[in-house]
């Protein structure tokens, strides 16, 4: 059924409602005889009408292509299994990667600190041969998702500072998303049993990765109490 046709069946019905609400309070009521006053029933209860109508317009005003691009949007499976990736060695879609930046390293032994305790990013590190004298660091984006609406790209990166052998990391800044739904079927649920039942939501996110290259012979040092280090092998 296309857009226009349920329009029109839903106008006509909305129209049929207010024409037998008004029959009713202005020929019935004073048969009944109600202690309040007509027009202010007609005005109530077309107001009401009149609210239903506006929301079922902007429902059917959506373009239909974009509202099924959302609906059937799948799930991204791989942004949310990255760090199990990453443990695996496998290769990962450059979209996910943030930042990259290289450090030289003179010492033979790299340390790793967080700032603060409440941990927020994962940190994995991995020996290679092809670096000497330098470290490779790079930043993976986070995940987060509402009901299925991807907002990965807005969330902030956590800060890493390096200095001589000492990397620091601390949490990105706060970030907080706030949406708002209007179900699409909110002017017909107002006569049926679902206008009672609760909207949920749900939600998903993955901390930023910390992904550290060194070379094959530095020792890598932390305080296993207040970060965690992965090493991948």
């Amino acid at each position: 059924m296309s857009i226009i046709v349920s329009l029109i069946i839903n106008l006509v019905l909305f129209i049929g409602i207010f024409v037998a609400l008004y029959l009713f309070f202005s020929k019935g009521a004073k048969r009944i005889n109600f202690s309040t006053s007509v027009k202010k029933n007609i005005f109530v209860l077309g107001g009401y009408v009149f609210i239903l109508f506006v929301s079922m317009v902007i429902y059917f005003m959506i373009p239909d292509e974009k509202y099924m691009e959302v609906q059937n949007k799948e799930v991204n499976q791989e942004g949310f299994q990255l760090y199990e990736s990453l443990m695996n060695k496998e290769e990962v879609d450059e979209k996910y990667l943030a930042s990259v930046d290289d450090y030289p390293l003179e010492e033979k032994e790299l340390v790793i600190r967080s700032k603060g305790r409440s941990i927020e990013y994962n940190v994995l590190f991995i020996k290679t041969e092809e670096l000497q004298e330098e470290i490779e660091v790079k930043i993976y984006k986070g995940q987060f998702e509402i009901n299925e609406f991807d907002f990965s790209d807005e969330l902030p990166l956590p800060i890493v500072n390096y200095t001589d052998n000492i990397i620091e990391v601390e949490n990105a800044p706060f970030f907080e998303k706030n949406i708002a739904f209007m179900t699409p079927e909110f002017p017909f649920t107002q006569f049926n049993r679902e206008r009672w039942e609760e909207q949920g939501s749900s939600s998903a996110s993955r901390s930023p990765i910390i992904y550290i290259k060194i070379p094959k012979d530095v020792n890598v040092i932390w305080d296993k109490e207040n970060i965690f280090v992965d090493e991948v092998k």
